[in-house]
């Protein structure tokens, strides 16, 4: 499992994992997430721009989610330590910083329309996961605490990295004979004799004396070594669990919505549908007369929308675009919005950069102070959030004063009315839950907590929930008792000599059937099954994919001769094989199966050219990382 993260941490990953951060810098603002204070040290500096601390451990945390998510129950927790991640996500960050430098430098941009899509397609800002919905949209910034045009900066800057990828990518290509060659490769078919030899079949007529036992466990004691454990007492400061404890006052909230009402402003907000005509449509001015005819003769906007507009994002919604106070759309297209004076009204063709708009007004009306019994929930959840908020960096101050020197937890806890539980046994693994965080195993396992049985100092899990730990049960690793591993000795020593045995065995009848015209004489005297795979491709699934693999590695029958092999196969049996035929099929260039080698190689080089790009902008770059183990900085340039 570790080589298939380092193998990922390398080449194109590394890119997807720069798209994965692009669109999390995009959905939470990057505001905040680069957001520095003059105290922080940069933890690199890409031609003058700082890496702060906070955006590494964001981005450490987002990678972290993002393996958990690729590689599901494979994941060993002791291998995503933020040690193992720090350097993969900030290469990422830099690999970000150089290709938004080349983009500036490029002046590429991505116009307001473009913007407009892909947050109306954005199933994020849709309640049903269907539609648009421009309230949920702004309740969703307010909640990140990210601005409307922060938030479409950094979508901005997103796309036009996508543009950039793309352009590059675009550029490489295969060659038609190198089409035909992987097509040719990947339709050939193979058929093939072979037997099967169990090598369970050789392990039980092993027998392993006791003397190979007792040695074997004094010469691999290392092996046979228990699992430190620990369990721990801990005081858990949850904000979930404060909010419980919040009693609000109807005071208050009655306070909180007329001080609301006494901010509000009316403002004027219109609702638009539009018919867009592409600027490079050639048919442009035919379009917009049939449109204006048709429209003359009383047919429906919406349906004309979804017959002529090239907006697709609002043609399936008959045009709709939502709301605007005057700053959504370009200025043009909010003038002719503005100069339509009633509900219903349809401007003539109004160009923009992005071609010819047909607007329709759809609603006008100023916005309203919503009243209090429509607020209330709202400006209640929005109180308590406040309360517990304060409550929260009250306690987390006061746990770590009172946990600070102390001889348990459980005095600190009384005087903050909180609980000391305690977990379950576990190991440097982790365990369950909580206990699973790389952070807690950490320090669970520390010098402080294990040696000095100290408190460990708070622990801050999350932006709503912290920690403090102290030890309640240490078990040390010991070398197990021989009468509890022997099983497990006699596996590996059965195993060893059966692999032995096997191997001895499949050299001599792999000798012995390249004299034969068959295998049949040996399956008989094994009295084991001699199989005839026919026609088999490249892609064979499930028991026969590991044989299939190797047989696929053999020369090619000379002269009428079957080639011969032997094989050990992944769970340790070994198959014995007669190659009799090669079928190479010949893929036609407007073949389905030709068509798709030809995609998947010029993605495949369009990827390495896009690494090759992403290096030399490096190579042209001054990076300057920080690093933590040496006062002397590392520079890139």
């Amino acid at each position: 499992m570790l080589e298939l993260i380092r193998e990922k941490m390398r080449g194109i990953f590394a890119m997807i994992i720069v798209g994965f951060f692009c669109a999390v810098f995009a959905l939470w603002g990057v505001e905040q997430l680069f957001q520095s204070g003059s105290h922080s040290q940069a933890v690199a500096v890409v031609n003058g721009e700082d890496i702060t601390p906070p955006a590494l451990a964001n981005a450490i945390v987002a990678l972290r989610g993002q393996y958990v998510k690729m590689l599901g129950e494979q994941v060993d927790a002791s291998f995503l330590n933020d040690a193992m991640l720090r350097k993969p996500a900030l290469e990422s960050l830099i690999s970000r910083k150089v290709l938004e430098a080349e983009v500036s430098k490029l002046g590429m941009t991505v116009g307001s329309k473009m913007i407009d899509q892909a947050i109306v397609g954005d199933a994020n800002f849709s309640r049903d996961g269907k539609k648009f919905d421009p309230e949920y949209y702004k309740e969703r910034l307010r909640s990140s605490g990210v601005t409307a045009l922060g938030y479409q900066q950094s979508l901005r800057t997103q796309l036009s990295l996508s543009q950039l990828q793309d352009g590059v990518a675009n550029t490489a290509f295969v060659t038609q004979n190198e089409i035909k060659d992987i097509a040719r490769l990947e339709g050939q078919k193979r058929s093939f004799d072979y037997i099967r030899f169990p090598l369970k079949t050789y392990e039980a007529a092993i027998i392993v004396s006791d003397a190979s036992i007792d040695q074997y466990y004094k010469d691999h004691k290392s092996e046979f070594m228990s699992e430190e454990t620990v369990a721990l007492e801990y005081v858990d400061l949850d904000k979930k669990i404060l909010e419980k404890s919040i009693k609000l006052n109807e005071a208050d909230v009655q306070a909180a919505y007329d001080k609301e009402a006494a901010d509000f402003k009316p403002v004027l907000e219109s609702k638009a549908a539009h018919i867009l005509i592409d600027a490079k449509d050639g048919a442009q001015q035919e379009k917009l007369d049939s449109i204006e005819k048709r429209l003359h003769e009383g047919e429906d906007f919406a349906l004309l929308a979804k017959e002529y507009s090239s907006d697709t994002a609002s043609a399936k919604h008959g045009g709709d675009v939502g709301f605007t106070t005057g700053s959504v759309f370009v200025p043009e297209f909010e003038k002719a919005l503005a100069d339509l004076a009633n509900v219903g009204d349809v401007s003539k063709p109004i160009k923009t950069e992005f071609g010819y708009h047909v607007i329709k007004l759809l609603e006008r009306h100023k916005t309203v102070m919503k009243p209090f019994s429509e607020r209330k929930n709202e400006l209640e959840a929005a109180l308590t959030r406040g309360k517990v908020d304060t409550l929260f960096n009250e306690k987390i101050a006061l746990l770590a004063e009172s946990t600070y020197g102390a001889t348990d937890l459980k005095g600190p806890a009384q005087e903050l009315d909180m609980a000391v539980h305690k977990s379950d046994v576990f190991t440097r693994r982790g365990g369950v839950g909580l206990f699973g965080q790389q952070k807690i195993i950490e320090a669970a396992f520390s010098e402080d907590i294990l040696e000095k049985s100290r408190n460990s100092a708070v622990i801050e899990l999350s932006s709503d929930r912290a920690v403090v730990l102290r030890l309640s049960e240490y078990t040390k690793s010991t070398v197990r008792d021989l009468s509890e591993v022997k099983p497990s000795i006699i596996e590996k020593l059965k195993h060893a000599e059966a692999v032995i045995q096997l191997q001895k065995k499949m050299a001599g009848l792999k000798t012995r059937a390249q004299k034969e015209d068959s295998l049949l004489a040996i399956a008989a005297e094994e009295k084991l099954k001699d199989v005839t795979a026919t026609a088999k491709t490249r892609d064979a699934s499930g028991e026969e994919a590991n044989l299939v693999g190797d047989v696929f590695s053999m020369p090619r029958p000379q002269d009428k001769q079957a080639q011969v092999s032997a094989f050990a196969l992944k769970n340790g049996d070994w198959a014995l094989v007669r190659l009799t035929a090669v079928d190479d099929v010949k893929s036609l260039p407007g073949s389905p199966e030709y068509q798709a080698v030809a995609a998947r190689l010029n993605q495949g080089v369009g990827a390495t050219a896009f690494e090759i790009f992403e290096k030399q902008l490096r190579n042209n770059t001054k990076i300057v990382r920080h690093d933590e183990s040496a006062p002397e900085r590392k520079t890139e340039e």
